[in-house]
Order: C-alpha cells, then sequence, then structure tokens
C-alpha cells in the first residue's frame, strides 16, 4: 500500500491546497478509497504543488496562514 504524502500539519489555503503536503480537499477525501494508480498520481501532483508554493514563497510572496 502507498502511503500517504500527509504530515498531519494540515493548514489549508483558500484554494483548498494543504500547505504542509501539497494535496486537496478532493485528494484528501478520497485517499482511502482510491486504487494505487491514483495514489500515485495525487502523490506527484501534490509534490507539484508544493514546489509551485515554495516558489512563491521564495520570490516573497506570503502565504495564507501570514496574513
Amino acid at each position: 500500500m502507498i502511503r500517504s504524502p500527509c504530515i498531519r500539519m494540515c493548514g489549508l489555503t483558500r484554494e483548498g491546497i494543504c500547505q504542509a503536503c501539497g494535496m486537496t480537499v478532493r485528494d484528501l477525501r478520497i485517499w482511502r478509497s482510491t486504487d494505487d494508480q491514483t495514489r500515485e498520481k495525487i502523490i506527484t501532483e501534490s509534490r507539484l504543488r508544493l514546489d509551485s508554493m515554495q516558489k512563491l514563497r521564495d520570490e516573497g510572496f506570503v502565504d495564507d496562514r501570514e496574513k
């Protein structure tokens, strides 16, 4: 079984993306009942989201938690 990227430090953005793991609300909701192929896709997409959010922070954008 593939482990979830969730690190149990949830903090959702206004767009419904967890700032700790990069999963969307939909990803979190379906994780337990989905197949390994979908889980791999969720992991890949969540990593890309985290990278994008980090790049924005590096460029000086403030995340929702800092407001």
